[in-house]
């Protein structure tokens, strides 16, 4: 299995630029940095010791800020990502940061994988959840560099089809010096495979960043009842926008804010509020807001937080379709209401304890987001989640940090 992948990704690499144009086209790669994925960069790196952190979007490289922040005053620090998305994050919180770099993510062709350890030679390597790439794995193995999984999991889907290749997968997952499982569940799956490397020290997506600021600005919009709609996929924002027009007769102050998951669904999305006749305004910001507007489409991904502030009431997408939902903290942080769809297994331990808490609710359709927003809107009451979530994260961070320590160098 391993000669085989190997033989694929090196004959792949030959039919890279055509697709990667392609994608340029279709605006889902950088067309100035594309090459960085080719094992290209116009960075240099500095002397002394690197530490690579390697996550794939949006959700991973925010889990890791916190320890990234930890180790970035001492260290020289590579972060690479493979989506824009996350790139546009990655600038808002370090530009203009010393001692960090973002590249986007090589793909694993032994070709590429050769040049990006070449120019990069980092001195230990922090890949995130999923993130398994046999080239890069079994290269870095073989110049003894140490490999850290850093909240790993395997979800149900992977697991089974991973067991078809136990003995690759043995091969793989032991070549990590550690792995720090998110779950008992995923911990047991990664057991399986024969490994004694893992350890289950907490969700680090409960670790809240120290930039989480959530002091309220006055942005002109006391007098409006916000819903946001957060993180969306495609028929969420559909749903959205008709509950936002199914409820207006009631509530007439309503504002409904949409934040899809990827903005160049836009389009798409406008057409949709078209049909119904509501009005609507698409920016990057609040700024210029107006007073008659329904609906707010928001076209950045840098001003989330901001905005979030602005609402109790959330709706988390990618959970009324199986995608596997979005992480609630950073919403739960602000003492939302959560409502969410029944497929939320990336983050089940953590939905399962807001649901708990009676933070979060789940809904199956539109006529019960429709409904659960009426009651709620109806009998306001305070939640205060905020400090027992940042207690529980402090405690998980400290844990892991603690053993990351053994394996950096400083």
């Amino acid at each position: 299995m391993r000669i085989a992948y190997y033989l694929l990704t090196t004959i792949i690499y030959y039919l890279l630029r055509p697709y990667i144009y392609l994608r340029i086209l279709k605006k889902k790669e950088c067309p100035t940095r594309y090459q960085e994925k080719l094992g290209k960069s116009l960075r240099t790196r500095k002397d002394g010791k690197l530490i690579w952190f390697h996550c794939s979007s949006i959700g991973e490289l925010k889990s890791i800020f916190p320890i990234i922040d930890n180790y970035l005053k001492k260290n020289q620090i590579l972060v690479t990502t493979s989506t824009l998305s996350s790139n546009e994050i990655f600038e808002k919180k370090y530009k203009n940061t010393e001692n960090i770099i973002h590249q986007y993510a090589p793909i694993d062709s032994p070709q590429i994988i050769k040049k990006f350890f070449k120019r990069w030679k980092p001195d230990v390597i922090f890949f995130t959840e999923s993130e398994i790439w046999p080239n890069q794995i079994f290269y870095a193995k073989n110049k003894g560099i140490p490999i850290i999984l850093l909240n790993a999991r395997i979800s149900n889907k992977s697991f089974i089809k991973w067991k078809l290749i136990k003995n690759s997968m043995s091969q793989i997952l032991n070549c990590f010096a550690l792995i720090l499982s998110q779950s008992n569940e995923s911990a047991d799956h990664f057991k399986y495979f024969g490994t004694n490397n893992v350890m289950m020290l907490g969700n680090l997506k409960f670790v809240i960043s120290e930039d989480f600021d959530y002091h309220k600005e006055n942005l002109n919009l006391e007098n409006r009842l916000i819903f946001i709609a957060l993180s969306t996929h495609p028929s969420e924002e559909e749903i959205c926008i008709k509950t936002h027009a199914s409820l207006k007769s009631q509530f007439s102050n309503l504002l409904t804010i949409i934040i899809p998951r990827h903005i160049n669904r836009i389009p798409e999305i406008e057409k949709k509020i078209i049909n119904t006749k509501l009005n609507f305004l698409t920016s990057e910001t609040i700024d210029n807001f107006k007073d008659n507007i329904d609906i707010l489409v928001i076209n950045s991904y840098g001003n989330t937080k901001k905005i979030l502030k602005l609402s109790k009431y959330v709706f988390i997408g990618g959970s009324l379709v199986n995608h596997g939902g979005q992480n609630p903290i950073e919403v739960a942080c602000n003492n939302s209401i959560i409502f969410h769809g029944p497929y939320t297994h990336n983050f089940t331990e953590i939905y399962n304890f807001l649901n708990k808490e009676n933070v979060a609710f789940k809904i199956n359709s539109q006529t019960e987001l429709i409904n659960k927003l009426k009651e709620k809107f109806n009998n306001i009451k305070n939640i205060n989640i905020k400090e027992k979530l940042i207690k529980i994260g402090d405690e998980i961070l400290s844990s892991i940090i603690k053993k990351l320590d053994q394996y950096i160098i400083h």
